[in-house]
């Protein structure tokens, strides 16, 4: 019952968008999709509720507002941030040999926009599409961080904090700690607090606006990744510093990767050990 409602709900949705600005009365939004009067009337409530649909007052028509134009603009961000972000996840990846991410915000969730896997037998569990709690993940730590207090401590109240492995992190006070830890090193860590065996390291891409409209991240299992944190953590915030700076923002203050004294060039990666 509950998946016909929300396909109905969808169909009223999808035929006011293709109308004119003037919108459609109940009957004919009733007779567009194939439904009664009534069943139209209380699913445009619904809408209307949510903030998808507005019901002019003096013509009593039916359009939508805003909020799908905005939901249709995030999509748009999401896939250009993607399509900047890709060459330097691919280089990422290569010259650190492990997994890479990213991940934008969705609600109190962390979405993996694009996944870049390392040549290892072992991987972590991910996938392009799926969502992880934000206080779980670095990706998420990572996002927060970058939050202005006031949004910051007003996502917190809508978060379970809910465990996930026996390293997570589920105490507010706890957690505020960690991200400020995070603010003063500039990048994340979820050391085994999303996956029991597995540790990830995040750093916030700042947009043109000074708002995180996402995170990049290398990942891998606990025993390659933990005893190269102070390197990986640097190349992490380098990489969405370079992001950063081709979507607008201001990277000034955000350190350059190290490069070979004698060549300029980045330092070519070690294949003898997984991190460099």
């Amino acid at each position: 019952m509950t998946t016909r409602t929300l396909n109905r709900g969808l169909d009223i949705l999808e035929k006011l968008a293709t109308t004119s600005e003037l919108g459609l009365g109940p009957s004919a939004v009733a007779e567009e999709v194939g439904l009664d009067k009534a069943t139209v009337t209380r699913l445009l409530r619904t809408l209307i509720e949510a903030g998808y649909v507005r019901q002019d007052p003096v013509t009593r028509r039916y359009r939508l507002t805003g909020k799908i134009l905005r939901l249709a603009q995030g999509l748009a961000t999401s896939l250009d941030l993607q399509r900047v972000a890709r060459p330097h996840l691919v280089a990422l990846r290569d010259r650190v040999l492990e997994t890479a991410h990213l991940g934008v915000m969705e609600d109190q969730g962390v979405y993996y926009v694009d996944k870049l896997e390392a040549d290892h037998s072992l991987q972590l569990v991910s996938a392009i599409g799926q969502t992880m709690p934000l206080h779980s993940t670095a990706l998420g730590k990572a996002i927060l961080a970058a939050l202005p207090e006031a949004e910051r401590e007003a996502k917190y109240r809508h978060m379970d904090f809910a465990a996930r492995t026996e390293q997570t992190i589920c105490d507010l006070e706890q957690f505020r700690q960690e991200i400020h830890r995070t603010q003063v090193r500039g990048y994340a860590i979820d050391d085994r607090e999303n996956e029991p065996l597995g540790t990830c390291v995040a750093a916030a891409i700042i947009g043109a606006d000074g708002r995180p409209v996402g995170a990049i991240s290398v990942s891998g299992p606990h025993f390659r990744i933990q005893e190269h944190l102070d390197q990986l953590g640097p190349q992490v915030m380098a990489t969405a510093a370079q992001v950063a700076w081709e979507l607008g923002a201001d990277t000034s203050k955000v350190a350059p990767l190290a490069t070979d004294a004698t060549t300029g060039r980045e330092p070519a990666p070690n294949r003898g050990s997984p991190v460099r």
